[in-house]
C-alpha cells in the first residue's frame, strides 16, 4: 500500500487532470498502480469522503468519475465499500462523538444513482448496497433530529430519477420498472423510520414520491399488471407495526384517510360507485392491503383526527359490501378471504356501536368466514379460520404484553363465538372447537387451542367452558384439557399450558367451578411447566 504522502500526490495529480477534463485510461492505470488496484483506490478515497473541508482533491468527484467511466470495474467495489463505511461511521449506537461527518447532497445523489443504475440480474448486489447505505444515512438523519435534511434531499433526488425512468423508451421498460420498484422499496423503508419521514414522502415539496407509487398501484386501466402488483405489495409494507417501527400518527393518517388510496383499492376489488368487477389479476393484492389497513386501524383509529376516522369507517362499509360479492376459489384465495373478513369484523367490533351491530347481523359474511363444513382435508384452512376468530375475540394473546390493544366487548365476543356454532349446522360452538381439538392434524388442533385460550382469557366465557359436558355428557372440557395423552407435540403441549395459564388468572376465580383435584392439577401444571403430564380424568364439581 502506498504511503500517505504518495497517495495524496497520486490523488492530487489525478484530480488536476479531472478538472482539466483530460483524464485518460493511462491516468487511471497510473493511479491504480500507485494505490494497489481498484480496491486500493476506493479505500483511499473513502478516508476523505465525509470530510470535504479536508479534501482538496475532491475524492467524491474522482470516485463518481471512475464509477461512471469504468462501471464494470468500480461499481460493485464502490457500492460495497461505501455501504460498509457508512454502516461503521454512521452507526448511531457506536458513533464517535468527537468526530463529526457531513452528508453532502452530491453523495446522496451518487448513491441514488447506484440504486437505479444496475440493469442486470447479476448486479442486484450493487442496488442492495446502495439501498442499505442510504437507509443508514436516513437513520442517522433521524437520530440527529433531521439537521442535515438527508431524508428530504434523498426523496427529491429519487423523485427526479423516477420521473426520468418514466420517460424511458419501450425497449427499456423492464429495466425502468425494476428501478422504479427499487426506489419505492427504499421510500417505504425510510417512511417506516418515523412520522417526519412519511410526511416527507407524501409531500409534493419532496418530489411527490408517494404519489408516484400510488400512480403505479392504483391507476386504471393499467398496462403493466405485474408492476402494479409489486407496487401494491410495496404499499402493504406501510401497514407494518413492530417495536422497531411503531405506527406513527402521520402514517396512520395516510393509510386511514387517503381518499386516492381508498378509492383505488375499492375499484380493484369491485366495490366503487362505478360498475366494475373484481380485478382478476390484482384484486387479491388490493384485498390484502385493505385487510392490513383494517388491522392497523383497530389500534390506530382513535389517534387520528375526526375526518380521517370518518373516512376509515366509510372504507369499512364499502369493504363489507365488496366481500359479499366475493367468491374465493382455492386455498390461497380462501385464506385471503378469511383474513379479510376477520380484520373487517375486528375493526367494526371495536369502532362504533352501530357498526358493531351491523357486522354481527351480517350472518352471510360470518357464515362464509366461520364455516368448517366440507374442509376435512384442509386442516391448515380450518386452523386459519379458528386462529382468526381467536384474534378477534381476544387480540391481546397475539400481541406483546407491553402493547395496548382494543378489545371487543364481552357481548361481541360471545356473539362471535356462538356464530361459529351457527355457521356449522347450528352446533354448540364448544362442541365444534373440541372436535377440532381432537383432530389428527396438528394444524387444526393448534387453531382450536387458540380459540380456547382466547375464550379462557375472557372472564365472561370461562364458566361456559368449564361447565361444558356435551350432549352425551362425555365431552367434558376439563377432562379433555387435563388429559395430556391426547397431545403429543411440543407445540400442542405449550398451547394447552397457555389455556390453563389463562384459566388460572386471578380475575377468573375458577376454584368453585371445578373439583378440588382438577384445580390442584392445574396449579401443579403451572408450577411444573408445559412438560408436566397426567392421564387421570377429573370430574367436575357436583355442587
Amino acid at each position: 500500500m502506498a504511503s500517505r504522502s504518495d497517495a495524496e500526490e497520486a490523488l492530487s495529480a489525478f484530480a488536476a487532470r479531472l478538472n482539466e477534463k483530460s483524464v485518460s485510461s493511462r491516468d487511471v492505470s497510473i493511479l491504480e498502480s500507485k494505490l494497489d488496484g481498484p480496491d486500493g483506490v476506493v479505500t483511499v478515497l473513502l478516508t476523505k469522503l465525509w470530510l470535504p473541508q479536508m479534501d482538496p482533491s475532491n475524492s467524491l468527484s474522482i470516485l463518481v468519475h471512475l464509477v461512471e467511466t469504468y462501471p464494470q470495474k468500480y461499481t460493485s467495489i464502490a457500492a460495497s465499500a461505501i455501504r460498509l463505511d457508512i454502516e461503521h461511521k454512521f452507526d448511531t449506537t457506536k458513533m464517535d462523538t468527537e468526530q463529526s461527518y457531513e452528508v453532502w447532497d452530491a453523495i446522496i445523489l451518487a448513491l441514488a444513482k447506484l440504486l437505479v443504475a444496475p440493469n442486470s440480474d447479476t448486479q442486484t448486489g450493487i442496488a442492495t448496497d446502495a439501498h442499505a447505505a442510504l437507509l443508514a444515512l436516513c437513520k442517522f438523519d433521524k437520530h440527529e433530529y433531521h439537521k442535515s435534511g438527508t431524508c428530504q434531499k434523498l426523496f427529491q433526488h429519487l423523485g427526479t430519477l423516477w420521473k426520468y425512468l418514466q420517460q424511458q423508451q419501450k425497449d427499456k421498460l423492464r429495466e425502468s420498472s425494476t428501478a422504479q420498484m427499487r426506489i419505492a422499496a427504499l421510500m417505504i423503508d425510510v417512511s417506516l423510520l418515523g412520522g417526519k419521514e412519511i410526511a416527507l414522502a407524501v409531500s409534493d415539496d419532496s418530489g411527490g414520491i408517494m404519489n408516484k407509487l400510488l400512480h403505479l398501484a392504483l391507476d386504471f386501466p393499467n398496462n403493466d399488471p405485474l408492476l402494479q402488483m409489486t407496487a401494491l405489495d410495496a404499499l402493504e409494507g406501510l401497514a407494518a407495526e413492530s417495536k422497531n417501527c411503531p405506527m406513527t400518527n402521520e402514517r396512520a393518517e395516510f393509510l386511514l384517510g387517503n381518499d386516492r388510496l381508498h378509492i383505488g383499492l375499492l375499484y380493484l376489488i369491485g366495490s366503487s360507485s362505478e360498475d366494475v368487477e373484481f380485478d382478476t389479476i390484482n384484486g387479491y393484492a388490493a384485498l390484502r392491503l385493505i385487510t392490513e389497513i383494517c388491522r392497523m386501524g383497530i389500534s390506530s383509529s382513535n389517534s387520528v383526527i375526526k375526518s380521517t376516522k370518518s373516512k376509515f369507517y366509510s372504507l369499512l362499509e364499502s369493504f363489507q359490501e365488496a366481500l359479499h360479492a366475493l367468491n374465493p376459489r382455492g386455498e390461497s384465495e380462501r385464506l385471503s378471504y378469511i383474513y379479510a373478513v376477520s380484520s373487517l369484523v375486528a375493526s367494526c367490533a371495536t369502532s362504533t356501536e352501530e357498526m358493531s351491530k351491523a357486522i354481527l347481523q351480517n350472518t352471510t359474511l360470518l357464515h362464509g368466514w366461520l364455516s368448517l363444513l366440507g374442509r376435512s382435508s384442509q386442516p391448515k384452512l380450518k386452523s386459519a379460520i379458528l386462529s382468526s376468530l381467536s384474534q378477534v375475540i381476544e387480540p391481546s394473546i397475539w400481541q406483546d404484553k407491553d402493547d395496548a390493544c382494543k378489545r371487543p366487548s364481552d357481548y361481541i365476543s360471545l356473539s362471535l363465538y356462538h356464530a361459529l356454532g351457527e355457521a356449522n349446522n347450528q352446533k354448540d360452538p364448544t362442541e365444534c372447537v373440541l372436535a377440532s381439538a381432537k383432530s389428527p392434524f396438528v394444524e387444526e388442533r393448534l387453531g382450536a387451542y387458540n380459540v380456547l385460550r382466547a375464550m379462557s382469557s375472557r372472564g365472561c366465557c370461562v364458566r361456559m367452558l368449564l361447565l361444558y359436558k356435551g350432549d352425551d355428557g362425555s365431552s367434558i372440557f376439563v377432562e379433555w384439557l387435563l388429559n395430556q395423552d391426547n397431545e403429543s407435540t411440543n407445540e400442542g403441549r405449550q398451547a394447552k399450558y397457555k389455556i390453563v395459564e389463562s384459566l388460572l388468572a386471578d380475575d377468573n376465580n375458577i376454584e368453585g367451578l371445578i373439583s378440588t383435584k382438577a384445580f390442584r392439577e392445574m396449579q401443579l401444571w403451572i408450577k411444573r411447566g408445559p412438560a408436566h403430564t397426567t392421564t387421570v380424568p377429573w370430574d367436575l364439581a357436583t355442587e
